[in-house]
């Protein structure tokens, strides 16, 4: 009988937890570094054990590894802490203790609500910018699949009493030093850059700034690193007509011409 060769990872991930596409994000980083992936959203208080829902897909041998996607909203609560304890306590009796099981975490929190059985294993920080690699190292002779490729960043527009905040992130990894860049005839629209938590406008934080103009275009910067957690704060007086932003060196673009952000779709905050 031919054996089945294990090219395959299994992602487990709560459907909540891609509402902005950041799980999008992630599958189609694994992807690129040469990983066929299965997937699957998941509730973990849905009534169904975990185990249950993910069985078949553990079991199949072409899977050749188990990733967890957690957050901490999803393991703050005590059942749900236990139910993925079991999930994976299942998974090592069915398939072995030699079997990859890998956590993946958007960031730092608490290692006291991480189930001792992932905790122990791989567990790979998203923001580490060679997060996909390490899975990928860890994982061997898979095959790419084709994938629609999501934005490698995220965004939010608010409007507030002095115009506008575009809050950017990359999904995954780190920005440092992190650059905001408008045409120079539009500087003045340009108003404040500067870190902040996610979802939080109207901090203030410790910085190292600066400005520059050249080849037409007006830049702010900071060197305080940026990730999905701590996000950059985009202050404008009016929309301009583009924005660039993120990495210096490897800029993201906004285009407002192009209408697929408007001041409509702007988030009021007083």
């Amino acid at each position: 009988m031919e054996k089945v060769e294990e090219t395959k990872i299994w992602l487990t991930y709560a459907w909540k937890d891609n509402e902005e596409d950041d799980v999008d994000h992630i599958i189609s980083e694994l992807s690129n570094c040469g990983l066929e992936l299965g997937f699957d959203r998941v509730q973990l208080l849905a009534g169904r054990r975990l185990w249950d829902q993910i069985d078949a897909a553990i079991k199949a041998p072409d899977v050749a590894a188990w990733v967890i996607y957690v957050t901490e909203n999803s393991l703050k609560s005590e059942p749900c802490q236990e139910e993925l304890a079991y999930a994976l306590d299942r998974a090592l009796r069915t398939r072995g203790s030699a079997f990859p099981l890998i956590g993946l975490f958007a960031g730092e929190f608490d290692p006291n609500i991480i189930p001792s059985a992932l905790a122990t294993r791989l567990c790979v920080n998203l923001h580490h910018n060679e997060w996909a690699q390490q899975i990928g190292d860890s994982v061997k002779g898979a095959n790419k699949t084709q994938i629609a490729e999501p934005s490698k960043f995220g965004h939010k527009l608010y409007r507030i009493d002095k115009g506008f905040v575009l809050e950017v992130w990359p999904r995954t990894g780190t920005w440092t030093p992190t650059i905001a860049v408008v045409q120079e005839d539009q500087e003045s629209l340009l108003t404040s850059f500067l870190p902040g938590p996610r979802g939080v406008i109207g901090s203030l934080a410790m910085m190292i700034c600066g400005e520059s103009r050249q080849h037409g275009c007006f830049a702010r910067g900071f060197n305080n690193p940026v990730n999905s957690s701590t996000t950059a704060h985009i202050y404008l007086s009016e929309l301009p007509d583009w924005i660039e932003f993120g990495q210096m060196g490897k800029p993201h673009r906004i285009d407002f011409t192009d209408k697929v952000l408007t001041a409509a779709q702007a988030e009021v905050r007083s």
